[in-house]
């Protein structure tokens, strides 16, 4: 709590960077309402670093390499002195209106959940001939004795906790692909790291999965979604997020046949999606 006269629950924003410069000024800029920003930064080489040292005591900024984005969350996590943390990419920025739900959530007592999902207006390059952009939620706004991460490769692995997670209103903006050559290696690259989640639980792929899952997936972006609305670039990146589906089952059914190890996950530049 923060003083005596006027208590409030301590909010803490964590954001991973790896040569984040150009996105990450707008993106610590959104977060002003969180009391503190606790940055994890791997060894940036585009001035990321230097600019960190810059924004001044609300920010505090660590180095580390990353080795897995588990253990990275984790390290992240145990620097954050707020009971809550949000979690956000470098590449994201906080929508008016999130800081303020956020607020007033922790400000009526103990909330009824240890996490919440949080929306994420996902946005294509400004150049494409029509503007694409289509929404998922993820559970980033966490309460740090409550939730644990195990351990994982997968870019993506979720926040454990008991109880089922709330959702948030407002939420975050991310631009998330530069062109369709970074769309299409950043699918490959988080395949990657799924199949590799999953070939360590043992799970198998099959025929039936591949298929299930490829294409449900696209009808879920492609329909669900609504990337049906804009044009080419819309089918574009709906067929690209299936691939990465697919991508995911194929490459465990390379790994459970015993043709193929876990290997390293190929980087994408910039990549630390949470």
């Amino acid at each position: 709590m923060i003083g005596p006269d006027n208590p409030r629950v301590l909010l803490s924003a964590a954001v991973m960077t790896k040569d984040s410069l150009r996105t990450l000024p707008e993106c610590l800029d959104s977060l002003d309402f969180c009391d503190e920003i606790v940055v994890v930064d791997d060894h940036s080489t585009d001035g990321t670093w230097e600019y960190l040292q810059s924004r001044g005591a609300k920010v505090r900024a660590f180095q580390r390499k990353l080795d897995t984005f588990a253990s990275h969350r984790r390290a992240m996590c145990a620097q954050a002195r707020g009971e809550w943390v949000l979690i956000v990419d470098a590449d994201e920025k906080a929508l008016p209106g999130l800081g303020e739900e956020i607020r007033a959530l922790l400000g009526r007592g103990s909330p009824r959940h240890d996490a919440y999902h949080v929306p994420q207006k996902n946005t294509l390059p400004d150049h494409w001939p029509r503007p694409v952009y289509f929404w998922t939620s993820q559970k980033r706004l966490l309460r740090l004795a409550k939730v644990r991460w195990e351990d994982s490769e997968w870019i993506h692995v979720p926040a454990l906790h008991e109880g089922k997670a709330g959702r948030l209103e407002h939420g975050l903006s991310h631009r998330s692909y530069d062109s369709v050559s970074h769309l299409l290696r950043k699918q490959i690259s988080y395949a990657q790291s799924g199949a590799k989640h999953f070939h360590a639980r043992g799970r198998r792929a099959s025929l039936a999965s591949a298929v299930s899952h490829t294409v449900g997936a696209f009808f879920k972006f492609y329909l669900l979604k609504g990337l049906c609305r804009f044009g080419m670039g819309g089918l574009t990146v709906a067929t690209a997020l299936a691939f990465h589906v697919f991508a995911k089952y194929a490459l465990l059914w390379e790994m459970n046949s015993g043709r193929a190890s876990a290997g390293e996950r190929a980087r994408v530049p910039g990549d630390t999606h949470v």
